[in-house]
């Protein structure tokens, strides 16, 4: 089992391993993984899938597509045994609890316990923490007729469980804070019967018993006109005892708290009122005249109609902002980037507990985001107290006095206070109510710190369904259903921006002839992106310069100058190197911008830009941030600021690079041609910190890598030097290609090859078209491979870059040995071996040994592989190069299974799976094991060939090399026909065919010749 990955399905797909968000693909691929964790531990073949996910119409390929999503699952879950083959299918092996789905119903079952027990209180607590759960529609966006129906299962759950809980509250003299709640659940579901016979006993213990029967009009109603029939026998009871005055609906504590409530809200309790009146007191014989009520303000503005998401953040403010008790306000807090939605959450979330606060609601905008103009607390105060009906005269003159006042004004009364769009916690202090039972909600761009708050919600962008939820309801669900794809890709462009999203429907909403493709098109280009995000009144760039406004100079130049280098994060030591500063004084100035939400940190150490406010930040770099920049911010970055920001991390990052290939490939001559180095590297203990870096750092070098071949102007110099730079620092990573973003180093390779083609740089091209080579045959991609290699040492020969020349080699030499052209493989290894005895490069001489002896097994020339590869294992031993032991193992395992010394191969297999299983390299374990497979079967040992072969298979699609699970099919056909079992060998002979006619391999006539040769 995966230690710590647990799933979340009620809400949008998640997976998490520890605190590390997983990747779970796309919607497709997550539906089939939702279907065998909602089976709890039960398989599923793979006819129940294909149901599950497409229905009656599934695609010719749904087998193919489900075996594809199976190997991708394997790979996230990291571990054998997780995601195991049943049958034809599939079956999930997880602890308990890994599901949030089980979770809730483990917790549901427990609630009743605990009710049909008596205990009321721990009932509600576990079906709160069941409800807190959910974060939004269960399964969403899932795709199928499965993932559907759970849909409406695990709603129907979450509405029982609401339903019991709020049931609980009533119980428990609840009912007033459980009405608002009540009333949204009878909104959502009118034709639901039971909410609203709990919001009519609600009602009736708080008094309001016409409400009740207004309620039961308009449900019956509802319930006749839409499905014609009458309310249930539990609506029509309690109707009649509503009716017929029935006292128990009161409850037995009512009266006192409606006397506590007139008493809080500045007059006598009924029985305080009555004996003043017999008392006689003042002398005048009769009652004295009641006291006027103060004012209820009711100031928040009107919620968003529209207002989308955010259900369980909703119900976690609003759980927050219940008073429970008399020690201080209940205080809740939002924070997050300018366009957020904030402002929206906060006035939906008051709107949803407004019948908590019967004493009123206070509001106000405290500009936190205007640097010359912020809202003076003392002046909010003037307003709160004049609404709570103060006059001026009685008004204190200071703002300590203001605040006393205030408190005391609020002590003990029921008020929503909503403090929104702070500076700081300074700001807000004053502005706190008095003990009692208020609340306070207050909005933020930088989080607050050193408030007593019960919630702090980090505000971060729409999930995909909520943005295009809010994208639907304002242009029409027709227009999003007939473009989805391109809706997807728009509400993409604005980053799930929830305020450019609401813009750019807003934008189509008014001009119905335009597509959603038209406006996608428009926002394309970034330079003209921030001025398309406008509509009305309503436009991002404004949101984004209050925030610009506030920076200090040195702020917002790191802004400027990051938002300039491409790439979608960066690290602490690369932004120090881009800023030219100190890594501490960088973190400093960095954490800074993180606190007033113009940059993110989705890890320690490590930096990004939302996408449009990185727009934003290039927009004033461009033009030295606009007559609208504050004193503080500054001018733009000029030409040479930005060149030695590219510079700075350009060399930071290329001498790292060097100093961690040196611990790859220990003794490589590559690394003291690259260069040259100008900066001080990082260094590493060893080859792990080594790898962990590279793994870290490839995203930033490959985007730097990107914007430098997209900009080297021809003819100038200091562009020649940083493409040279750019191209060596690829190549610098490439020994940790299978640690790096990997796929992006194909379309990088051949823009810096491309470049140096326009400036005339022959060695820079060489290079480049080797990098383009390497990356092409390691992913068998063996045409390109050729035409890139062969490029690339017609280069460097041009270029005297022998060091590379060398390499270029070697890769001709495998692409041509994969084609079978041994001879041709032969003639570029032996002149590669040549250079490298030049170069007194020993290791790289003892790897194009193995190869050419590789390709003089292949050739029908094992006799002569078997003491070539014997002769270069000392060396290995002695360099303790175990890539290399490892593959001269392999190799000699091959030539000699080739002369037919068949137990010496299974026993050099042995030595090399020896050496590569405790190092790791898991590559030529699976090699190692399906030919050792093929061995066995070759002497008769069928049993140990068939289960090799299907574990050398399963490390192969682990790894993504659809080559060598190519080969590993082969073996075990043959293996299974030997056995007597041809239909199984039939079916991986086909897999394996398919597998090598994709790369384009001549294997594929091989296998022809098996299957032709199986028993019809």
């Amino acid at each position: 089992m995966t230690a710590g990955v647990r799933f979340e399905l009620l809400g949008p797909m998640r997976a998490y391993r520890g605190d590390e968000r997983l990747g779970t693909g796309t919607p497709q691929q997550q539906a089939m993984l939702a279907v065998l964790l909602l089976r709890s531990g039960h398989g599923a073949g793979l006819g129940e899938l294909i149901d599950a996910l497409w229905g009656e119409e599934p695609p010719h390929a749904a087998v193919t597509t489900l075996r594809t999503y199976a190997w991708r699952w394997r790979k996230v879950l990291a571990e054998p045994g997780v995601l195991v083959s049943v049958g034809d299918g599939y079956r999930l092996v997880l602890e308990k609890p890994c599901l949030d789905v089980q979770e809730a119903e483990e917790l549901a079952a427990r609630a009743a316990v605990e009710r049909g027990a008596g205990r009321r209180e721990a009932a509600a607590k576990l079906l709160r923490e069941a409800l807190g759960l959910w974060q939004g529609e269960p399964l969403a966006a899932l795709p199928g007729p499965y993932a559907e129906r759970q849909r409406s299962r695990l709603e129907e759950l979450r509405l029982r469980l609401l339903e019991d809980r709020l049931e609980l509250d009533i119980e428990a003299g609840g009912e007033a804070a459980a009405v608002p709640d009540l009333r949204l659940l009878t909104s959502e579901h009118p034709l639901r019967e039971r909410p609203v016979a709990l919001l009519m006993r609600a009602l009736c213990r708080t008094g309001r018993q016409a409400d009740a029967l207004n309620l039961f009009r308009t449900a019956r109603q509802g319930l006749i006109s839409e499905i014609g029939l009458e309310p249930g026998p539990e609506l029509l009871s309690l109707h009649q005892r509503i009716l017929s005055g029935d006292q128990e609906l009161a409850g037995a504590e009512d009266g006192g708290r409606r006397g506590a409530a007139v008493a809080l809200s500045g007059g006598p309790a009924p029985d305080t009122a009555a004996a003043v009146t017999e008392g006689g007191g003042g002398g005048g014989g009769g009652p004295e005249p009641e006291p006027e009520a103060p004012p209820v303000p009711a100031q928040t503005p009107s919620a968003p109609g529209d207002f989308t998401g955010r259900a369980a953040l909703v119900r976690r403010l609003a759980e927050a902002l219940t008073p429970a008790g008399d020690s201080g306000p209940a205080l809740a807090l939002i924070s997050g980037m300018g366009g957020v939605g904030k402002t929206a959450l906060a006035l939906h979330t008051a709107d949803r507990v407004r019948d908590l606060f019967p004493d009123g609601q206070l509001y106000a905008d405290l500009r936190g985001t205007d640097a010359h103009d912020p809202c003076d607390p003392g002046h909010v105060l003037v307003g709160f107290l004049a609404a709570l009906g103060v006059t001026a005269d009685a008004l204190p003159a200071d703002v300590e006095g203001r605040a006393a006042l205030f408190r005391s004004m609020t002590a003990g009364r029921r008020m929503l206070v909503v403090l929104d769009n702070a500076r700081d916690a300074v700001q807000v202090r004053p502005l706190l109510p008095g003990p009692g039972r208020c609340a306070v909600l207050v909005t933020s761009r930088p989080r607050l710190a050193g408030l007593p708050a019960r919630h702090q919600a980090d505000l971060d962008v729409f999930e995909l369904p909520e943005a295009l939820e809010l994208f639907g309801r304002v242009i029409g669900r027709d227009r999003l259903e007939a473009e989805p794809e391109t809706a997807r890709e728009l509400v993409a462009t604005c980053g799930f921006l929830p305020l450019a999203v609401r813009i750019v429907a807003a934008r189509l909403a008014a001009r119905p002839s335009w597509t959603v493709a038209l406006l996608t098109a428009r926002l394309a280009d970034e330079r003209r992106r921030l001025n398309e995000l406008r509509v009305g009144d309503l436009a991002i760039a404004p949101v984004f310069e209050l925030g610009y406004r506030q920076l200090s100079a040195e702020q917002a130049r790191a802004f400027r100058v990051l938002a300039c280098l491409d790439g979608p994060g960066i690290g602490l030591t690369s932004a120090a190197a881009a800023l030219g500063a100190d890594e501490f004084h960088v973190e400093e100035v960095l954490e800074s911008l993180v606190d007033v939400a113009m940059l993110e940190s989705p890890t320690p150490g490590r930096y990004r830009f939302h996408d449009l406010l990185r727009t934003f930040g290039r927009q004033c770099a461009g033009a030295g941030a606009g007559a609208g920049a504050g004193a503080g911010a500054g001018v733009g970055v000029d030409r040479a600021e930005l060149a030695g920001a590219l510079d700075g991390l350009l060399d930071h990052l290329l001498a790292t690079a060097c100093a961690a290939f040196r611990h790859a490939v220990p003794g490589d001559p590559v690394a003291a041609a690259l260069g040259p180095l100008r900066a001080r590297p990082l260094s590493f203990a060893g080859l792990e910190p080594a790898r962990i870096w590279a793994l870290t750092e490839s995203e930033t070098a490959l985007a730097l890598a990107a914007q430098i071949a997209a900009c080297a102007r021809p003819g100038h110099p200091a562009w020649r030097g940083r493409l040279r730079a750019a191209i060596d620092l690829l190549i610098a990573l490439s020994p940790f290609h299978q640690d790096t973003r990997y796929g992006q180093l194909a379309p990088t390779g051949l823009l810096l090859a491309e470049a140096a083609a326009r400036h005339g740089d022959r060695k820079a091209e060489g290079r480049a078209r080797f990098l383009c080579g390497t990356i092409a045959l390691k992913d068998t991609r063996l045409a390109e491979a050729e035409t890139e290699a062969r490029l690339a040492v017609l280069a460097c020969r041009e270029a005297g870059d022998t060091v590379v020349l060398r390499q270029a080699l070697n890769d001709l030499g495998l692409v041509a040995q994969f084609l079978r052209r041994f001879d041709e493989a032969i003639a570029c290894f032996d002149e590669a071996i040549a250079l490298a005895r030049e170069l007194d490069h020993r290791s790289g001489e003892y790897a194009t040994t193995v190869n050419a002896a590789l390709a003089r097994v292949r050739s029908g020339r094992a006799h002569e592989a078997v003491p070539a590869c014997e002769a270069v294992l000392p060396g290995l031993r002695e360099m303790d190069d175990r890539h290399g032991i490892c593959y001269a193992l392999y190799v000699l395992g091959l030539a000699l299974h080739a002369t037919g010394r068949y137990e010496e191969a299974i026993a050099r297999y042995g030595d090399c799976l020896a050496v590569a299983g405790p190092a790791g390299i898991r590559q030529r374990v699976a090699h190692a094991r399906y030919r050792m497979a093929d061995t066995l079967r070759a002497v008769g040992r069928h049993a140990e060939a068939q289960e090799q072969a299907e574990a050398a298979l399963s490390l192969c699609r682990d790894l993504g090399s659809d080559r060598d699970s190519g080969h590993a099919l082969v073996v075990l056909g043959r293996t299974l026909a030997e056995r007597g079992r041809a239909e199984e060998a039939r079916s991986r002979l086909l897999s394996a065919s398919a597998l090598f006619a994709k790369l384009g391999l001549p294997d594929v006539a091989d296998v022809e010749e098996l299957l032709a040769a199986l028993p019809a």
